[in-house]
């Protein structure tokens, strides 16, 4: 008969426990061996085994040979503490119960252990606020996971908590065992060189923790965003377009059929990296690459993501640069005239403007800046001369190159006629005609004896009407001279790889003419 004492009555197992030494043994209770391992021993004074026991509102193990069992597994399934008690809704990071006796095993995982004291398994559970995931052996999951064909992102293997908002990530690896259902899940294939993911960027999840990845923009904060079919959001130059690849929809710049079927309507700028969101405003950034524009530095505008610029069917020109067709656009913004090309690059300098019959219907300036200047306007380049110009002030054709009369001067389009020496006689229409010094004056003085460069010097007097054309003209010796036969000069503007003229069309008429430079 073992010594017994009354205490046992009273005492919890938990304050057995706490005793520790100072008492060795009891009846219908707990008893600890010469080893120090703790022991139960019900009514008929018969060792429990194999079963759990509760006291002091705890459950404690007893195995086949009746040792209470401390930081361990029970039947895989549940564990007890230190102190031998039922983990309940706590978490635990250990090995698995296969792997306890295993020495070259120390990869640990966390587990969760519920109300009943039964590890979670196979499927999402919120804790404390936070959702996290365990596969079929209770492992909590960390880091990319894939659920179907929804991903999410778990934080790392400390972590676990299933995240929303945006994250900076490495892309899922397909070649990682952890993370190959979800590169599956988003088409990831790590070895395709033609696989238009980064290895890393920014991802954004919603508050249901479903990772964002459809090929179409998405609002977030007030700001619209776009991401390609692996979830990764797009940045600077992007091609609006959707593709097909796989089963997903692709929206992508490195994407060699979308670069391939680029088209300027469907560009769109997305900020740097840091930043992703819709464009709007003045940038001064690099071109798209998509676009051929890669090696630029340009002015663009941009509303909603997509540049102001020229349409091709609507503001084409005759004009040639190298082997393509010049377009460009006036386009108001915010009260200015600002010029842009087909790709949106904003423009500087003379610029055709065009009508839908593709030829040109006026030239006009933007300066250094890229405002359409009015008025008088020196040193306008061209080729490899500079020429003083003026530009409408008023009405429809406000900043238009006017041709005629404007305060004694002679302009074609804008540019002022000048004589190269002395005086020249130019023909801007069918029966008009005028003669300009040097400095692009016209003449009008009938006394006068002028030296004619049209004629190689030839000394010529003239009559002329009120609007400064040539009415008649005598030679030296007093004869008329028709004034077809003055070899009167046709007005040029060499602009781009090509040269703005007048040619002869029918009933002798002339019409604006543009041919490629010599």
């Amino acid at each position: 008969m073992r010594k017994q004492t009354k205490l046992v009555a009273v005492l919890s197992a938990a304050a057995l426990l706490a005793m520790g030494a100072s008492m060795t043994s009891f009846a219908a209770g707990w008893e600890k061996d010469d080893a120090g391992i703790w022991h139960y021993y019900d009514s008929d004074d018969e060792m429990v085994t194999g079963e759990w026991k509760k006291d002091g509102g705890k459950w404690f193990y007893l195995d086949d040979d009746g040792e209470m069992q401390t930081d361990s597994w029970v039947d895989d399934e549940y564990y007890v503490g230190d102190d031998g008690a039922m983990l309940i809704n706590t978490w635990k990071k250990t090995i698995t119960d296969d792997d306890m006796d295993d020495p070259e095993e120390d990869g640990e995982s966390w587990y969760y252990f519920g109300s009943k004291g039964k590890k979670t398994t196979s499927g999402s559970k919120k804790v404390n606020g936070k959702t996290y995931y365990f596969d079929e052996d209770g492992k909590m999951q960390s880091g990319w996971y894939a659920d179907d064909k929804n991903v999410y992102y778990l934080g790392d293997e400390d972590d676990g908590a299933r995240k929303s908002g945006w994250l900076w990530l490495e892309a899922p690896d397909a070649d990682d065992d952890d993370e190959k259902d979800a590169a599956d899940a988003v088409g990831h294939n790590g070895e395709d060189s033609n696989d238009p993911c980064d290895e890393e960027g920014w991802y954004y999840f919603g508050s249901d923790g479903k990772m964002y990845k459809d090929a179409k923009q998405k609002k977030v904060n007030g700001k619209y965003y776009y991401f390609n079919a692996h979830g990764q959001m797009l940045y600077e130059w992007i091609n609006g377009v959707k593709t097909t690849m796989g089963s997903n929809a692709q929206l992508d710049t490195d994407d060699e059929t979308a670069q391939k079927n680029a088209s300027p309507s469907e560009v769109r700028y997305m900020n740097q990296v840091e930043e992703g969101w819709r464009a709007d405003g003045w940038y001064q950034i690099d071109g798209a690459d998509i676009l051929g524009a890669g090696d630029d530095t340009d002015w663009y505008y941009f509303k909603d993501g997509k540049a102001k610029r020229a349409e091709k069917k609507d503001d084409g020109t005759s004009l040639m640069d190298g082997t393509s067709p010049v377009y460009r656009a006036k386009i108001k913004i915010n009260g200015k005239y600002f010029c842009f090309n087909e790709i949106g690059q904003m423009q500087t300098g003379l610029q055709p403007i065009g009508s839908k019959s593709g030829m040109v219907s006026g030239l006009y300036y933007f300066d250094e800046n890229g405002y359409m200047k009015t008025g008088k306007v020196s040193n306008v380049e061209e080729e490899n001369d500079s020429f003083t110009y003026y530009f409408e002030t008023k009405n429809s054709k406000n900043g238009q190159g006017i041709t005629g009369e404007k305060s004694g001067y002679l302009y074609w389009n804008g540019k002022r006629l000048e004589a190269d020496d002395d005086y020249k006689i130019y023909q801007t229409d069918k029966d008009t005609y005028y003669l300009v010094n040097n400095k692009g004056k016209l003449q009008k003085s009938t006394s006068k004896t002028y030296e004619v460069e049209n004629l190689d010097g030839k000394e010529m007097k003239f009559e002329f009407k009120s609007n400064y054309t040539i009415k008649s003209a005598k030679d030296e010796e007093g004869n008329t001279v028709n004034l077809t036969d003055l070899s009167a000069e046709l007005p040029k503007i060499e602009l781009f790889d090509s040269v703005i003229t007048l040619k002869k069309v029918a009933n002798d008429d002339f019409a604006l003419d543009v041919k490629l430079a010599d």
